[in-house]
């Protein structure tokens, strides 16, 4: 599986503001995808690229060896540009909402999962640095402050109930049968300079400077990444702020509470400190200690929203399964064509500028409501 293929996902030259607070970190991503025919709504690996001259200068869209389609964004500097850039990035495979000819291209919507068939989709997040190339000893530094938030990070990042076509009630599917193969677990503050490893220092170039790649996470929806990526640029922050990491996790105790995580998404029982919680009240404390980090972000409604949903125990995994159990329980012979059609309907609305609970309707999904939802403390609330 090619997990780790060379992109432009950070550009030197494409983050032309100062680097100060929440521009010194800038964060890319990876994003491979199954497919599925606009025309036959069958799901598979087959390529999708956009109509040509449509990506933008630092984007690209690559075929993955394994799974078919892989975009890689251009650098992100703030969480709003994230979530912006991102689905208009996505988009560019909605081919029919562009002009040119496309009847001579089979169309194909991406299916942002982390399986379907027996093969894994993932969303790799690449961290660099504004004001500095990222060498080996500062990469491993900060490695060891996001190695810590790993299990966290599977828990909210599942994505993946479907394994070789058959519903399971595994959150993550990848990640519990395919990290050895793909991205094996690295003792804290450790990355390798090779593929297949959880973290890895990815080699610069001349388009692209040196990055710290995080290689765990499944395919996912514009919303679950960029809430993701909130998550690691805190971590982030914090770190080139000298401030000690507040959950160190290593051991037998990081290796449990990464399989708990993905096999229980944001229901897992996850380490804080000493002490087990559930997901959800480690999301909670994750928040609150990296509070100063969170105030310097500018993180649009829609991700303040997908935290909450997800302190709710709502994830990608939650979602991808009701809407499979749904499209079952109506005509279990056509299931997954009934999937792939609301799937595509919501998709298409959600890079349409949409929101999750709009992609949750077509789907047939009831997102709970986020009413009364506190995130940090009961009494001092990051979000109202």
């Amino acid at each position: 599986m090619n997990e780790g293929a060379d992109d432009d996902t950070l550009h030197p030259e494409a983050v032309p503001r100062p680097a100060t607070g929440r521009y010194r970190v800038i964060i890319g991503v990876e994003i491979e995808a199954y497919s599925i025919g606009r025309g036959d709504y069958k799901i598979g690996r087959r390529t999708s690229r956009p109509r040509p001259g449509l990506s933008e200068r630092g984007e690209r869209f690559t075929r993955d060896t394994s799974i078919g389609s892989e975009y890689n964004s251009r650098p992100f500097s703030t969480i709003r540009e994230a979530l912006f850039l991102l689905k208009a990035g996505l988009r560019k495979y909605l081919r029919d909402r562009y002009r040119g000819e496309t009847e001579r291209h089979e169309h194909l919507i991406p299916l942002l999962v982390g399986g379907w068939t027996n093969r894994s989709a993932g969303t790799h997040l690449h961290v660099s640095l504004a004001d500095r190339v990222l060498e080996h000893d500062d990469a491993a530094s900060l490695s060891a402050h996001i190695h810590d938030q790993i299990p966290l990070l599977l828990a909210m990042g599942a994505n993946s109930p479907i394994w070789d076509r058959v519903l399971t009630t595994t959150a993550s599917n990848r990640v519990v049968r395919g990290t050895e193969a793909y991205f094996a677990p690295l003792p804290r503050g450790e990355i390798s300079h090779k593929d297949l490893q959880e973290m890895r220092l990815a080699p610069g170039r001349r388009t692209k400077p040196p990055t710290l790649e995080l290689r765990v996470l499944d395919s996912n929806l514009p919303e679950y990444v960029v809430a993701s990526l909130a998550v690691v640029k805190a971590v982030a922050l914090r770190w080139l702020s000298t401030r000690e990491p507040v959950n160190p996790l290593d051991g037998e105790a990081y290796l449990a509470a990464r399989l708990d995580a993905a096999k229980h998404g944001m229901r897992a029982k996850l380490p804080w400190r000493g002490e087990k919680h559930f997901a959800r009240g480690v999301l909670d404390r994750f928040l609150w200690e990296h509070r100063a980090e969170l105030e310097q972000m500018d993180i649009p409604e829609e991700i303040w929203e997908t935290l909450k949903l997800l302190k709710r125990g709502d994830n990608g995994a939650r979602l991808i399964a009701e809407a499979a159990r749904t499209a079952r329980a109506e005509h279990p012979q056509t299931w997954q064509r009934r999937f792939a059609k609301r799937y595509v309907e919501g998709l298409e609305s959600l890079l349409d500028g949409n929101t999750l609970r709009s992609f949750a309707r077509a789907l047939h999904v009831e997102l709970p409501s986020v009413d009364g939802v506190w995130l940090g403390r009961r009494r001092a609330s990051l979000h109202d």
